[in-house]
């Protein structure tokens, strides 16, 4: 009783310095614990259904032909380039909102925990490279994956795998681009590092060509991954 109560003296205390608003429709969400801390039920219900999987996997397979190195694929949200879901994502990168990670991770692990039986052996978030983490002071796809695991109560893998060289941001990239970009940067963190009949749940935030994901996923093969299954929070262009 007392552990909350000094819970609800300090919410309070927070809410007063810095009222929270939904993040979506900048709607006054009150001081009271609620499902998601930066979103309004209202906008969060407006959000689309997820997609199919295979439609995920068709995207992969249209850049990548030959070798299925990915086996299953989850998305939370399909979305378009300006929507307000984007806008979500840009305020998690790029405003240090780190609580949209973190609980839009737990939703996407649900999801993951509703659709699928599969055991995974590590959580993987495609990693950045140092001097992006030094700007950024987070990598956006641990939170995600700290979301996951809350959900399907399973290990991260944050030292698995590193970014071996500092790239240009894929956002205003084409396809080509995007292929050429992130090719061969992926290595592991450290050689000794063996995933041989592992299963391995690999997390970013924005699926578009799947380039990232591809190339992060032929690393964890080379390193012995048996299976890996990707997930994302939003699939552009759906």
């Amino acid at each position: 009783m007392l552990i909350s109560k000094f819970k609800s003296i300090f919410m309070l205390l927070i809410d007063f310095a810095s009222p929270r608003r939904c993040e979506v429709c900048g709607v006054y969400l009150g001081e009271s614990e609620r499902q998601h801390e930066f979103i309004c039920e209202e906008c969060f219900n407006k959000f689309p259904l997820p997609i199919p999987s295979e439609l995920v996997l068709e995207r992969i397979d249209k850049y990548y032909h030959g070798e299925k190195l990915i086996a299953n694929a989850y998305s939370l949200f399909p979305a378009s380039e300006k929507s307000d879901i984007m806008d979500l994502i840009y305020s998690l990168k790029y405003r240090g909102f780190s609580r949209i990670g973190k609980e839009l991770g737990f939703e996407l692990g649900k999801l993951i925990k509703n659709n699928s039986d599969k055991n995974y052996d590590y959580i993987v978030p495609v990693p950045i490279h140092h001097a992006r983490l030094r700007e950024r002071g987070f990598n956006q796809s641990e939170l995600i994956s700290n979301g996951i695991a809350k959900a399907l109560n399973i290990p991260t893998g944050f030292k698995i795998i590193k970014r071996a060289r500092y790239t240009q941001t894929q956002t205003q990239l084409s396809a080509r681009e995007r292929k050429k970009n992130v090719e061969d940067v992926f290595v592991p963190k450290n050689v000794q590092i063996n995933l041989s009949g592992k299963n391995i749940l690999l997390v970013d935030d924005v699926f578009t060509t799947g380039s990232t994901l591809y190339h992060c996923a032929k690393c964890l093969k080379e390193m012995g991954a048996s299976q890996i299954e990707t997930a994302t929070l939003v699939f552009v262009g759906a």
